[in-house]
């Protein structure tokens, strides 16, 4: 079993760098599109985009073998501190946030200046909500 939980923690592992790929990378995206040219802007969609989209490759990883992990390793929830609750919570909230990213941004690249606009605080609440999350981890799992 030793086997599957190391397998698991390190497609886990590989999901938080691909969170954290996209929570650093697009609020340094976003910050280029408010000077970029028009010629510019598709390319740095583009880019968003790509990064958007491993991002939520990493947190579907993430969902999926988070909860492996903690049944088959740990056997449940019982023993977690409130360090646990709290991460819960911050991925409640990173997920809320990816969602109305996704949704902002595409109306950002359609043309609504108020989603573009919004965009670069959108990024920087989500990369606060993953640092936040992983700090949490280290005091649940330590």
């Amino acid at each position: 079993m030793d086997i599957v939980n190391n397998l698991l923690f390190w497609l886990h592992l590989i999901g938080l760098g691909l969170g954290g790929v996209a929570s650093f990378g697009l609020p340094v995206v976003g910050a280029q599109m408010r000077t970029a040219t028009a010629e510019t802007r598709p390319l740095l969609f583009k880019i968003a985009e790509g990064l958007s989209g491993l991002g939520r490759a990493g947190f579907g990883l993430l969902i999926i073998t988070g909860p492996l992990l903690v049944w088959l390793k740990f056997g449940g929830v019982s023993g977690f501190t409130n360090w646990f609750w709290a991460k819960m919570v911050f991925v409640l909230l990173l997920l809320i946030v990816v969602i109305f990213a996704g949704i902002n941004g595409k109306r950002a690249q359609g043309g609504d200046m108020t989603a573009a606009k919004r965009a670069p605080m959108v990024g920087i609440a989500a990369l606060v909500l993953y640092l936040a999350v992983i700090f949490c981890a280290v005091f649940t799992f330590g």
